[in-house]
């Protein structure tokens, strides 16, 4: 079923434009198609006319989608709980939030660390400048001290790492199944527009598809499409060298291994969300849409063990929440927005099934986040 999608304005179709002239260009250079990870990055992250670059608004009712923090402050105050949890056995911690959007959870999560009496240093790497200006702003105002970060400390860390809907974004490889062997999905140039094309055999590509066969205990089926992400994989490799104690709290939308690659989900989870319309053409307005992919909890977790981290926990954000809020009382303000809010953030058919953490631990011992231990899914 079409979703009917609202039409950006001038300058948004001129920034579309120019973007798709300078993917053309890497298109032409590169023989007429274009891996879509590389796509999937110039939409998001061009420098000028990237996604998350370009200016335009991405949160709130006038933008493109709403985070949790950004429904709800009894989320920051979830999230201390455990991150307090961490940190108590450290003096003078630090908590790295990567990606930190409005600064709306960073501001609500400081605060409710005062409320606990933890105090700790707060550092935020945003590739955006945009959004960073945008942060600097809001924790100025809140009276809070922050840091801004180029790229991940050169001196690793004693505390929490943070990331909020941020693994979702990284470029993913899109592939297909054909007479048994995986073949690279790209980008061409067709009839005027970006079009989807098959590419010529990766045996890399084929030989990570064979061996995520193999785990699974089963072959994916003829035609079969979906996404893997090398980069996440090197994400959760670097951040973890740079936590020397601690531990990484990512919180985003995805699935377990066995979930994400059943055969019953045949067209792969890539999604687009414009003005809070999802729909599945990224092709559509490039720079002006966001693009992810859910996210492969079992991929993260191998990646981490690697990297000598601990898997100390994986839940749903929805379960973890009403455990929080039962056993501390939060989440209790009156009103119908409040109500609402809560409502989108714990139930199964919002986020609260679809949103799952993953706690990862470095040379300290943590019990498993409040909801249903999950661990044994990976």
């Amino acid at each position: 079923m079409s979703v009917r999608l609202p039409q950006p304005d001038e300058l948004g179709l001129e920034t579309a434009r120019r973007l798709g002239e300078r993917i053309r260009g890497e298109l032409e250079a590169s023989g007429g198609w274009l891996g879509f990870e590389r796509y999937m990055r110039l939409a998001l992250y061009h420098p000028e006319f990237g996604y998350y670059h370009n200016g335009s608004r991405k949160f709130g009712a006038r933008g493109d989608f709403v985070t949790a923090p950004e429904l709800s402050s009894f989320f920051a105050a979830a999230i201390a709980r455990e991150t307090a949890r961490v940190l108590a056995p450290m003096s003078d911690p630090v908590i790295l939030e990567i990606g930190a959007g409005t600064g709306r959870l960073a501001e609500d999560l400081v605060h409710a660390l005062r409320n606990r009496s933890v105090n700790a240093r707060y550092w935020i790497l945003e590739p955006s400048a945009q959004l960073s200006a945008l942060q600097q702003a809001r924790l100025a105002a809140a009276n809070i001290d922050a840091r801004w970060l180029d790229g991940l400390p050169a001196e690793p860390i004693r505390g929490l790492v943070l990331a909020n809907e941020v693994v979702d974004a990284m470029p993913v490889r899109c592939f297909i199944k054909r007479e048994g062997v995986a073949r690279p999905l790209g980008v061409a140039w067709t009839r005027g527009a970006f079009a989807w094309a098959e590419g010529e055999p990766d045996d890399g590509l084929a030989d990570a598809v064979a061996a995520l066969e193999a785990r699974l205990g089963w072959s994916l089926p003829e035609g079969f499409r979906s996404e893997i992400s090398p980069e996440r994989a090197a994400w959760i490799t670097s951040v973890a060298s740079s936590l020397e104690k601690g531990a990484i709290l990512i919180v985003d939308y995805g699935l377990s291994e066995r979930e994400l690659y059943h055969p019953q989900r045949h067209d792969g989870t890539l999604m687009c969300h414009f003005r809070h319309r999802a729909h599945a053409d990224p092709f559509l307005w490039p720079g002006l849409q966001d693009i992810s992919a859910w996210v492969d909890f079992s991929a993260c977790a191998r990646a981490a063990a690697q990297a000598g981290l601990t898997l100390a926990g994986f839940t749903t954000q929805g379960q973890f929440l009403v455990r929080v809020g039962a056993e501390e009382g939060l989440g209790g303000a009156a009103g119908r927005e409040a109500v609402q809010a809560l409502r989108t953030l714990v139930l199964p058919g919002e986020m609260g099934e679809r949103f799952k953490l993953l706690l990862l631990a470095r040379d300290l011992p943590l019990a498993p986040p409040p909801g249903r231990d999950l661990r044994d899914r990976l």
